[in-house]
């Protein structure tokens, strides 16, 4: 017969004789346990508080306690509370049933079933639903769970899920819940949820009085775009930040951040990093490295002290490979280093006009090649000396009569050219009947209704169709002490500021550069030149030198008021020298000794160079020559005013500004990781699990509107650039007609006038 019908039969026959016998021998055993261990603490033994009927049988030999309820139990300080229960004598195991609550402190736990080893001081909980809650309002759901009453530590396993008071969910294969600490543990294939940031992770710890979560090792995280990674991380539910302490790293949109400790902060996307920082620009193909650094993402920001380097890497083209016929490229990266980096962004339609404007006549006058517009107006100047010569002496023809034939056929006597299109007197609210306006107007005085309809229309259309330019404009600064290295380009100054606007660097307070070590450029300021990642340009500007080394004794030396140095393959092919030049330039013999001394001077200077060696110099207007032998010439005279060469400040190596090594991009890594699935939370809180999986695919939704506004945003200013550049096609042709059509008469330029009279 079954254990509990037989129970249930013996509790209708004898239900009152043995209650007082059950009673009877309840306080029998109870005092024999007592007697016999006087030491053994009161709380180790299981007392029944309360219950409505109690009754003794024997099962297979053992003693049995069948209790009615409800029923109350106490062991260890801990209320087991049921609707009934049968209590094996013997091993001193309760086997409780109905509304099964273990209440312990500030702890309380629910199920329909639980076996309590009371020796072991365990209970264990089996259910659909077993619950525990906390004085707080946390809240843990499982299907097994083990709690220990004398430890009072919560064990669960095969799945559980906790939502916290404030709705903050983690989940795992397995945990504990700590009463003393108020800390819940989980383990193997955990997720959290708080504040919309999602989290998987191998291990975390929430405690609940702090509003802490802890995490292990392989823990991502998941903020809007911003993907994060860490083998040990930490999230403040309260400050809302996540801390992020080994290995790790961050990946937002346009940006990539390592460092040994980050502070990131969940609102705003903000971050502080500390020690060993790195972060990569993906737009610029920049990274930024320092010991100290704070990042904000919005609009972009990044601020680097203690050995604060930049790195600006680019691709040349060096070659095709003869079997792929692909190209081949070569990888280099400019270093700079200084005190203070900074790096931000800002929107084009937030960028300071006046800054633009500047920007813009930097670009203009970088762009502008000096030898060639000189060259040009000396072509003009000759051309046009050639003409007056000829036409000494002789009557300019008369000026073409300003009326036509074809315009005298077409009006009448009566008007002029300059008397206009007739007038309609109109009066009182009468409009005028434009077809037969147009029709006595002439068509040279006159544009149609239709054409101004469109014109307008399309003028109206095109500023709808143009919103605000939102592309970001990228600054940067390096402040003091400031140190440039590259393969093949060496810098120094005091400051350095660059900005996409017009893509130069500016350099500022005794700069100096070095192309391959053996040409130095020093002026009051430096601009460099940037286009495609690669410098093709730099002036010199104000008491500008150049001083190019043929061996430790012999330096070429040009100095000029402003001076340009050309770069092809970030080498220096051609240089100008533009305003008061001095020069002296050493010339050797076929064994490469040097034996003559050419010093000049000039009005203007153009030089080509080959293999880092001056091939060809021009000289033009007022020139000045003395060759001098160089055998026994003092050194101070084979040495221009200031003079200096300052070899021992160029940087030989990178590492004299960074040892660091240039991380890789970790996106490709990222990519594999699984987002949280939340199965426990499904199980046992549906509700939440529903909110959480909306929140997920609203920012899913959202990533995917941004980057489809982004693509039209480019695909409008591709349009829009490429429209600009067809007005302004059209601009320089209307230029180049209007220049050839003054060349006739135009102004004449003489740059050397001894040479044009000997032409």
């Amino acid at each position: 017969m079954p254990f509990w019908t037989t129970i249930q039969q013996l509790s209708v026959r004898f239900r009152g004789a043995l209650l007082c016998l059950a009673l009877l021998v309840l306080s029998a055993v109870s005092f024999k346990g007592y007697s016999q261990d006087l030491s053994q603490d009161k709380d180790s033994l299981v007392r029944l508080i309360s219950a409505k009927a109690i009754q003794l049988t024997e099962i297979n030999g053992a003693p049995f306690r069948v209790v009615h309820g409800p029923a109350r139990f106490m062991h260890n300080n801990a209320y087991l509370l049921c609707d009934s229960a049968a209590w094996d004598v013997n091993s001193n195991v309760i086997d409780a049933m109905g509304h099964v609550q273990i209440i312990q402190q500030d702890t309380h736990l629910e199920s329909e079933f639980a076996t309590y080893l009371a020796d072991e001081n365990l209970v264990q909980f089996r259910g659909t639903e077993v619950k525990l809650y906390n004085k707080k309002g946390d809240q843990l759901k499982t299907q097994f769970l083990d709690y220990n009453t004398a430890d009072s530590v919560a064990t669960f396993y095969n799945g559980g899920a906790m939502r916290s008071a404030k709705g903050d969910i983690v989940e795992g294969l397995e945990g504990i819940y700590d009463v003393s600490e108020k800390m819940f543990m989980f383990n193997d294939d955990v997720c959290m949820y708080s504040d919309s940031i999602f989290v998987a992770s191998e291990m975390a710890e929430y405690h609940s009085n702090q509003e802490v979560a802890i995490f292990g090792e392989n823990t991502t995280a998941w903020k809007g775009r911003d993907t994060l990674f860490s083998n040990n991380a930490e999230y403040g539910v309260r400050k809302k930040i996540l801390v992020l302490k080994t290995d790790n790293y961050i990946a937002t949109k346009d940006q990539e951040l390592w460092a040994g400790w980050i502070d990131y902060h969940r609102e705003t996307g903000n971050a502080e990093l500390y020690d060993n920082v790195q972060v990569r620009d993906q737009a610029q193909s920049a990274i930024i490295m320092g010991d100290k650094g704070v990042y904000v993402q919005r609009p972009m920001l990044v601020y680097m002290t203690d050995n604060a380097v930049a790195g600006m890497y680019s691709e040349e083209k060096t070659g095709v490979d003869s079997l792929t016929n692909r190209p081949i490229y070569k990888r280099d990266t400019l270093f700079l280093g200084g005190d203070t980096l900074k790096m931000w962004q800002v929107p084009m339609n937030q960028v300071d006009s006046a800054e633009v404007l500047s920007a813009k006549k930097r670009r203009e006058l970088a762009d502008l090649d000096p030898m060639v517009e000189i060259d040009r107006q000396n072509r003009e100047f000759l051309a046009a000396y050639r003409r007056n010569k000829e036409n000494a002496g002789k009557l300019p023809p008369p000026p073409p009569s300003l009326k036509s034939k074809k315009s005298e056929e077409q009006i009448p006597d009566q008007q002029t050219v300059n008397d206009g299109p007739p007038r309609m007197e109109i009066s009182g609210n009468q409009k005028p009947d434009m077809n037969k306006l147009e029709a006595q107007t002439p068509d040279s005085a006159f544009v149609s209704r239709d054409s101004v309809l469109r014109d307008s229309l399309s003028v109206s259309a095109d500023s709808l169709a143009a919103p605000p330019d939102t592309s970001a404009v990228t600054f940067m600064s390096v402040y003091h002490k400031v140190k440039l290295f590259r393969s093949d380009l060496r810098g120094v100054c005091d400051s350095l500021i660059y900005t996409t606007l017009d893509s130069i660097a500016r350099f500022y307070k005794n700069p100096a550069l070095w192309n391959e070590e053996k040409n130095q450029f020093t002026a009051d300021s430096i601009q460099l030149s940037v286009r495609n990642n690669a410098i093709y340009k730099a002036n010199l500007i104000e008491n500008a030198f150049i001083i190019s080394r043929e061996d430790s004794l012999h330096f070429h030396q040009i100095k000029s008021t402003e001076m340009v140095a050309y770069f092809k393959d970030n080498d220096v092919y051609r240089f100008d020298a533009l305003g008061g030049v001095q020069a002296m330039i050493f010339l050797a013999e076929r064994d490469s000794t040097v034996t003559l001394m050419n010093q000049k001077e000039c009005k203007l200077l153009t030089a080509k160079i080959a293999n880092q060696t001056i091939e060809r110099v021009r000289y033009i207007q007022d020139i000045k020559s003395d060759v001098h032998p160089t055998y026994g010439l003092p050194v101070d005279k084979m040495r221009l005013r200031d003079f200096k060469w300052r070899g021992d400040e160029m940087p030989h190596t990178r590492n004299e500004l960074t040892t660091r090594k240039v991380r890789p991009s970790n996106r490709g890594f990222l990519r594999k990781k699984t987002f949280p699935h939340y199965f426990q939370t499904r199980d046992f809180f549906p509700k939440s699990y529903d909110q959480i999986m909306e929140i997920a695919r609203s920012v899913t939704a959202k990533i995917r509107e941004e980057d489809q506004a982004e693509l039209e945003r480019q695909r409008q200013k591709q349009a829009r650039d490429a429209e600009a550049k067809r007005l302004s096609d059209l601009d320089e042709e209307v230029r180049i007609q209007q220049e050839a059509e003054k060349r006739e008469d135009g102004p004449v330029m003489i740059y050397n006038k001894k040479e044009i009279e000997k032409k």
